[in-house]
């Protein structure tokens, strides 16, 4: 297919090769995240608030909807899954997809396009997250008779409270700083 050209040589339609549309992105996190909601609120007609949270965390750059969405998967989790589950590393590796992919939603507008570079740099900091994450997680269900996973549940909490307030607390991308 030929591209129509101007006067002056240069194309009419810029080159989108290597770009991915935002949506595309915003729709797997968005599929990602009610897939996971779907496999902590196993039947249950509770369902529909982890859906409908991660749909508009995917959709609406919001730091609090992010954040509840999040929050109630790791609590769905630590609530409705028996301990031991082997589903654990499926939803290790699919809770760290979303929340590098809502870290990368954050500030990008809802409409347009990232380059394919970018998404692979975030897929070498998901691979490096889930060197460390994996093995945790199987050491987790090789100890699942160690007692109630409370403490893990609060730490994770937490550690997602702190960095939400953190986040809120930086100043907007651009803003010189204050000296």
């Amino acid at each position: 297919m030929r591209t129509r050209r101007t006067a002056v040589g240069v194309r009419a339609v810029p080159d989108r090769r290597g770009l991915v549309p935002l949506p595309v992105v915003r729709g797997a996190t968005a599929l990602t995240a009610v897939l996971l909601g779907a496999l902590v609120w196993d039947g249950s007609a509770w369902v529909v608030l982890p859906v409908v949270v991660a749909a508009g965390a995917a959709f609406v750059a919001s730091i609090g909807m992010a954040s509840v969405s999040l929050l109630l998967l790791v609590v769905a989790y630590a609530v409705n899954m028996p301990a031991g589950s082997p589903w654990l590393p499926v939803f290790v590796a699919g809770l760290h997809a979303v929340f590098l992919l809502y870290l990368l939603l954050l500030p990008l507008p809802l409409r347009g396009w990232i380059s394919g570079a970018a998404l692979r740099a975030i897929a070498w900091s998901f691979l490096r997250l889930q060197a460390v994450a994996q093995p945790v997680a199987v050491l987790a269900l090789l100890v699942d008779d160690a007692g109630s996973s409370i403490v893990a549940v609060l730490a994770g909490v937490g550690a997602l409270s702190a960095w939400v307030l953190w986040l809120v607390g930086r100043p907007p991308p651009g803003t010189p700083d204050r000296a």
